[in-house]
Parts: C-alpha cells; structure tokens; sequence
C-alpha cells in the first residue's frame, strides 16, 4: 500500500512539473460539503466489529486547468467521521482536517456539463474524537493518516463564466494499520470564474472565448 501511494505522489508531481513547464495554468476556486460514511478496519478495531459510521465534511477546493483535458485539484476538507461498533454503545468518532490532492481527466460536453474521474492522494491530521463517547481517539491510534482517494465529478457549466455548480462520488482508503479507514463520500459544490490576476493575457483570451467550456 505504501508502494502505491508514494507512486501516485511521484506520478502527481512529475506530471504538475511537466504542465507548469509547458505553460501557465488557469486557476479557479470554490467550496463543497456533503455526506459522508466510514468504517475503520485495522489491527486496532479489529475485534470491535465495526460497521459504517454516518458523518459530513465542509472544505474548500483549488482547480489548477493546465488545458482543456487535465486539472489538478488540491483541497482541505473538514471532516467528522469514524465507525460504529457492535461492542462500543457510541462506537468511535473522529475529527480531521485532510488534504487530497487528485489529478483529474475532464471529459467535456457531457450533456450540459462535464464528466472528470480523478485520482490522487490524501493526508489527513486528527484534531478531535472520542472513543465510546468518553476516551481520546488519538490517544490510541496516533492523528495521522494517510491513504489513496477516488472520485467522479460532474459540473454544470456557466459558458461564459467558467463557473458551476458541481457534484462528486468519491472513495478513500487509509493505510494506517490500526485503522485502515475505508470512506463512501457524496459532495455538492460550487467553482467560482478563473481568476484574471492569476491567468497569462492567453489565458485571459481563452476564457472570453469559452474555450475551456464550448469545445
């Protein structure tokens, strides 16, 4: 599991080093929050018998488009989670703040929006949680996670704009050994216009002319 994430993290880079190097890129801004369920299965749970915890997350999200296809997107999200337990009455909650960072490949002109599966990887630090609603979680487990994310993204497009409101899927999986987060996300959201002051006079050009939206 280490193998994959540090690949990803490798493959990530490597491709953000090469895009920057062939030109600027367009950057646009906006927020998210939806559902979230989670079930935790590593060493330390493992005689909890634990099941699928409900909880939600609030962040904000950074959209770097080096061309029509490509993006990437980091993000830091709010997020309460944990798992329930068959033993445990109020099972295992957790606080975290996390930190994805997906490449994404968009597919356009998607009905009246566009399509982007992404994948990338995420860390995460614990701030807050209780065990059984009265034991510190992170005094058993450590704050740190870390792990591989996966989502499905759809945005309806303002064309002229460069604006939309947006929904995701996504799928997490933690590889800290007493956890071993497994995560089921649902989003809703919405991207702000490219930011002029952050985009080449090419660029500025681009979005009068929809290029990133109409073709």
């Amino acid at each position: 599991m280490k193998k994959i994430f540090f690949t990803l993290s490798i493959m990530l880079l490597s491709f953000t080093w090469t895009m920057q190097a062939q030109q600027e890129v367009k950057v646009r801004f906006g927020g998210e929050a939806g559902f979230n369920m989670s079930k935790w299965g590593g060493n330390y749970v493992d005689d909890l018998e634990t099941t699928f915890k409900p909880g939600f997350h609030i962040g904000g999200v950074a959209e770097m488009m080096f061309n029509q296809r490509w993006s990437i997107q980091p993000e830091v999200v709010f997020f309460y989670e944990g798992t329930n337990s068959d033993i445990l009455d109020k099972g295992i909650s957790a606080m975290y703040i996390k930190f994805p960072l997906l490449v994404y490949y968009n597919f356009l002109n998607v009905g009246p929006g566009r399509l982007s599966p992404g994948v990338g990887p995420y860390c995460a630090a614990g701030i807050a949680g209780k065990i059984d609603g009265d034991y510190n979680t992170f005094d058993e487990i450590g704050r740190f996670d870390w792990g591989v994310s996966v989502k499905l993204a759809y945005e309806l497009q303002h064309l002229k704009k460069g604006n939309g409101i947006f929904a995701s899927l996504g799928f997490s999986q933690g590889f800290i050994d007493k956890t071993r987060s497994t995560e089921l996300m649902l989003s809703v959201g919405y991207k702000f216009p490219y930011s002029k002051w952050l985009s080449s006079t090419y660029h500025k050009k681009d979005i009068q002319e929809n290029k990133y939206t109409n073709e």
